[in-house]
């Protein structure tokens, strides 16, 4: 284990969603979920297949995704 996320960030060092993970783990396609959370499909698949990793602000919107789904999406449908 890399261990908590407090003694990562001590280190400089974050832990990262793994994208393809959350997505399947949510029972979607690439494109469910890039449309549902707004993420454009092609960043999505760089991503997935680690071409390119998350930037800050992607790691912090991923996080709060992947602790609730639901909710991002609801509040996506609200303000459409």
């Amino acid at each position: 284990d890399l261990g908590t996320d407090e003694e990562l960030a001590k280190l400089g060092l974050h832990r990262l969603v793994n994208v393809k993970r959350l997505r399947e783990k949510l029972g979607l396609t690439q494109e469910e979920f890039a449309a549902t959370y707004r993420i454009p499909v092609g960043t999505l698949r760089d991503w997935e297949q680690r071409r390119k990793n998350p930037d800050a602000p992607a790691r912090a919107y991923l996080t709060v995704i992947a602790r609730n789904p639901e909710a991002v999406a609801e509040w996506l449908r609200r303000a459409a």
